[in-house]
């Protein structure tokens, strides 16, 4: 057993969650990027170039000189083929992030904290077309929720972003993982929504860190534009260097927000699955019976 071995099947308080998390993403960054890239690298570079795409696409509105001329048409249209892109990559980027990092706890936990990536890769391919349906079909029902009075929305949020560690590690189907989150979550409503709430701040705020050169950039850039009064022409800000900044503070948002959230709902899954059913405790009783 790795000496470093970090035990997902036991009781946490939101303490306890937060520190094995970082635990967790220190002691195995090098080798869960090494699988990332492996099931992720192509869809990052699409991300990557979609954001990049948007970002000029959109800047593209701002021209004044584009205003009520022939190529507003234009300009419209490649912005909504920007989004529509953009969308779909970060869908598929976000699947294959939980798909990876969720395969890789389960590889760690079955062989003890050794990872063979192949297995990590081979469930990720086997489970991908169900990740992104439970993805499309959560998004979906949390944005209802939220659109009929926003608080059905966050209540329908917290049970929701237990479904994919239920599909993997329970091997269930894409609805019976939506109905067994539900239950898993029944009477832990609260806890796991300040469990969610505290690890969706604490990552946006560290992501928020590599926006730091855009944003002083952004500043620098209308600094200047208004001492040298061509602040009129707001396109001017939406330069080569502000896209490029831009397009990698967003993807490295991405990546932190999604590892991290990917991670949490792992050890989430595991704490309230331990509080109704004390499956690790019962696996430790087994263990230590079959020893003697």
């Amino acid at each position: 057993m790795n000496n470093q071995y970090i035990d997902f099947k036991k009781k946490r308080e939101l303490g306890d969650i937060l520190t094995d998390v970082f635990a967790f993403l220190r002691t195995n960054f090098k080798t869960l990027f090494s699988v990332l890239l492996k099931t992720s690298g192509v869809v990052f570079i699409i991300l990557l170039l979609s954001i990049g795409y948007y970002t000029y696409a959109s800047s593209n509105l701002m021209d004044p000189f584009n205003i009520g001329g022939g190529s507003e048409l234009f300009n419209s249209g490649s912005l909504i083929i920007s989004v529509l892109i953009m969308l779909v990559s970060v869908l598929l980027f976000y699947g294959l992030i939980f798909g990876t990092v969720l395969h890789y706890i389960k590889v760690y936990i079955d062989h003890d904290g050794v990872i063979d990536q192949q297995l990590v890769v081979d469930g990720v391919k086997k489970d991908l077309g169900s990740i992104m349906g439970l993805a499309i079909l959560s998004s979906i029902m949390t944005m209802i929720g939220l659109a009929l009075c926003i608080l059905p929305g966050i209540y329908l949020y917290v049970p929701l972003s237990l479904v994919f560690p239920i599909l993997v590690f329970r091997k269930s189907s894409v609805f019976d993982a939506i109905g067994e989150s539900f239950e898993l979550v029944k009477n832990e409503w609260w806890i796991t929504f300040a469990t969610l709430l505290v690890i969706g701040i604490l990552s946006y705020v560290i992501s928020m860190v590599f926006s730091i050169p855009a944003i002083m950039y952004t500043f620098f850039k209308t600094f200047t534009a208004a001492t040298e009064g061509t602040f009129s022409d707001p396109s001017s800000m939406f330069d080569w260097v502000f896209i490029v900044l831009n397009t990698l503070a967003s993807v490295v948002q991405y990546i932190i927000i999604y590892l991290f959230t990917s991670i949490s709902s792992a050890f989430i899954y595991f704490n309230l699955n331990e509080r109704k059913h004390h499956t690790g405790t019962l696996e430790q009783i087994d263990s230590l019976g079959k020893s003697e």
